[in-house]
């Protein structure tokens, strides 16, 4: 059983992960350690059950540990508490690159302490204990990337797993490698590429005032994670470089290609990248967040008016209909919008057109 959990780092990411755990399990003590001043907002919000000050002292009574710091503290982190976990418990981390900590924690952490490097793919515009939200994890992909090693780990491991599982979020396995190759594929190179893209801009307009007006559209679309603070990306880009580096290099060759091409008025091979570009593409799910197993979406417009998405949602409620993900996908003022609803099944789906259209919204699946 567990009984308590340690959050290091109560943040957004540990602050969010504490509420969703008390949520679902309100006898858990949930142990933060921070600052000071933000364990006592995390202490009135009833966040957390209790503190400590020291990283190493929570680690030494706690049954689960979660680090939710930046990946170099993390790091940092869990050689400092490794000689004070105690057997049996289960150290977990919410990086973005999953290598070099799983490496750290071979070194640090005795045999008889299961270590479970995560990922889960959500976030916030907004940080801090401040907006810590107890749905942050609904419906999220969370990448876990165990390192079991014999018979009394794996039924750690599915305790565990039950835990996380109680905060909204859908697991997904792979190993560390695994998960930093893809991620640099596609979403470290594609955050490089984004920065590029407007740093490119930036330097045309000394020729082309006018260019950030005509900006909009699909090269808005394209660039907008380049808003991406790069502290955040400091610790991801030198932990995993070796295979953003690797894939910058098939990056740079496909480029180089293309320049060929064009130089050369081949318009045949341009066009075959194209063809080949919108094939693959079409197997991207339209409806897949991240490694998120597809929802079944519906799409449903809105009229400009007071509580419209109040009778959507309350129409669903009523049905027994549980939306999973809700987006507003394009809107007009005066006239209406569009919302994409992400339904857990095909038929929980087809039953929602049903009963929006009974209502009088113009709803449909693709």
């Amino acid at each position: 059983m567990i009984q308590s959990v340690a959050i290091i780092g109560t943040g957004l990411m540990g602050g969010s992960l504490a509420l969703a755990l008390r949520n679902a399990q309100p006898d858990l003590d949930i142990i933060g350690v921070d600052q000071p001043d933000i364990l006592e907002i995390a202490l009135s919000r009833g966040i957390i059950t209790s503190s400590r000050e020291r990283a190493e002292e929570a680690a030494s009574i706690a049954d689960v540990i979660v680090l939710a710091t930046p990946l170099s503290t993390s790091e940092r982190l869990l050689a400092e508490i490794g000689p004070h976990v105690r057997p049996g418990a289960v150290v977990h981390d919410v990086c973005s690159v999953k290598g070099s900590i799983a490496e750290i924690a071979k070194n640090v952490l005795s045999d008889d302490v299961l270590f479970v490097g995560g990922h889960p793919m959500t976030g916030s515009e907004k940080g801090g204990i401040r907006h810590a939200d107890a749905l942050l994890f609904e419906n999220v992909t969370y990448i876990l990337c165990p390192e079991v090693r014999d018979d009394k780990q794996s039924a750690a491991y599915r305790v565990f797993t039950d835990l996380l599982t109680s905060t909204g979020a859908r697991l997904l396995e792979m190993d560390a490698s695994t998960h930093d190759r893809i991620a640099a594929r596609v979403s470290h190179l594609p955050q490089l590429l984004s920065v590029l893209m407007v740093n490119l801009a930036s330097i045309s307009r000394s020729k082309d005032r006018d260019l950030l007006d005509l900006a909009a559209g699909g090269f808005r679309d394209m660039t907008r994670i380049a808003s991406s603070p790069f502290s955040m990306w400091r610790d991801i880009l030198e932990e995993n470089r070796e295979e953003v580096l690797d894939a910058l290099a098939v990056f740079e060759e496909l480029l180089k290609d293309l320049h060929k091409d064009l130089s050369e008025s081949n318009l045949d091979a341009i066009g075959e990248r194209f063809r080949d570009a919108e094939q693959t593409r079409d197997f991207i799910p339209a409806d897949r967040k991240g490694f998120l197993q597809p929802l079944a979406d519906v799409y449903v417009f809105a009229s400009d008016r007071p509580g419209a998405l109040v009778d959507i949602t309350g129409s669903l409620f009523e049905a027994s209909l549980s939306i999973k993900d809700i987006e507003l996908l394009r809107i007009r003022e005066s006239t209406g919008g569009t919302f994409r609803l992400g339904f857990r099944t095909v038929e929980e789906a087809t039953k929602a057109v049903k009963v929006l259209s009974e209502r009088g919204f113009s709803s449909y699946r693709l």
